[in-house]
């Protein structure tokens, strides 16, 4: 199947005619799928709608696991009652598949639609083309903004610059107390450092060597998101080549923080060779899995 015109037409075309909705195109579908149970949207900002979300289970929820699922989150305290509608969008026609309206009352936390399309009918009407879906909701009794507004999320293995290693000279003069950041390095469309606590962190406090990966800012003015990723953590072996390294799978949030990584990296007394030579440490992040979100 092909669309009748592009992605990009179809959307501003959207756009223009559905002044109060929000469209969340998502990319690589079929590996979502297979590694995340849920996609979010940045919390859009369009009037009264200021501060919600778009979450897009892919494989449904509570219990409906042949059904995509699709729900609004609020964000942020919005005292306004409102009536939305749920769709995905036919890219053969372009028309749009909904359950018809709903109520989001001022004081619900989120709204949703635990069925709203079958996997067969996704993949086999004109929904699912090209890897690509494109989800959305609209705001039923407000005031219609200049146009609707679109973001894309893609989910990318193996993305550019996805290995970085932290070279950490005068390893033993570093104040053991204190966390300590490598510089700030981009992978995806934000920017991380690697953290360590060399006296360890929380649990891991003057057991275990700690190391975290914090998201820092974005880049190139793009929606500020929480970015789902797979990463390994890894420690150099010097000598044997035989590296120390462990996996993090999850979304790591919008601000920066240190809670994406492990207390219990490895016990303080393995700070030694073959990971410690010469007072030279090394420290390794690698990005297997990133999501990246972008305005469209």
């Amino acid at each position: 199947m092909s669309r009748p015109v592009t992605i990009e037409e179809m959307l501003e075309a959207l756009k223009e005619k559905y002044k109060t909705s929000h469209f969340f195109k998502i990319e690589n579908f079929s590996l979502i799928r297979k590694q995340i149970s849920r996609v979010e949207s940045s919390a859009f900002i369009s009037m009264v709608t200021n501060g919600r979300k778009l979450l897009v289970y892919s494989n449904g929820y509570g219990g409906g696991k042949n059904h995509v699922a699709i729900v609004v989150e609020k964000q942020a305290s919005i005292n306004v009652n409102l009536q939305i509608e749920l769709f995905v969008i036919n890219q053969l026609q372009p028309t749009w598949h909904s359950k018809g309206t709903m109520a989001l009352p001022s004081d619900l936390k989120w709204k949703g639609d635990s069925d709203l399309i079958t996997h067969a009918d996704l993949e086999t009407k004109g929904y699912h083309i090209g890897d690509c879906c494109i989800f959305g909701v609209r705001f039923i009794g407000i005031q219609p903004a200049e146009s609707g507004t679109a973001e894309c999320f893609d989910l990318i293995e193996k993305p550019l610059n996805h290995k970085v290693t932290w070279m950490m000279t005068k390893f033993s003069s570093l104040e053991p107390e204190n966390v300590h950041s490598s510089n700030e390095f981009v992978v995806g469309n934000r920017k991380w450092r690697i953290q360590v606590h060399p006296r360890g962190f929380k649990e891991g406090k003057d057991k275990s060597f700690s190391v975290y990966l914090s998201g820092e800012g974005f880049i190139n003015n793009v929606p500020r998101s929480n970015t789902f990723a797979i990463f390994k953590l890894r420690v150099l072996d010097q000598v044997n080549r035989d590296h120390l390294e462990k996996t993090y799978s999850g979304w790591l949030g919008e601000e920066p923080d240190v809670n994406h990584g492990f207390a219990d990296f490895m016990p303080l007394k393995s700070l030694d060779k073959p990971y410690l030579v010469n007072d030279k440490f090394y420290v390794g992040v690698e990005f297997e899995v990133i999501s990246v979100t972008n305005s469209c």
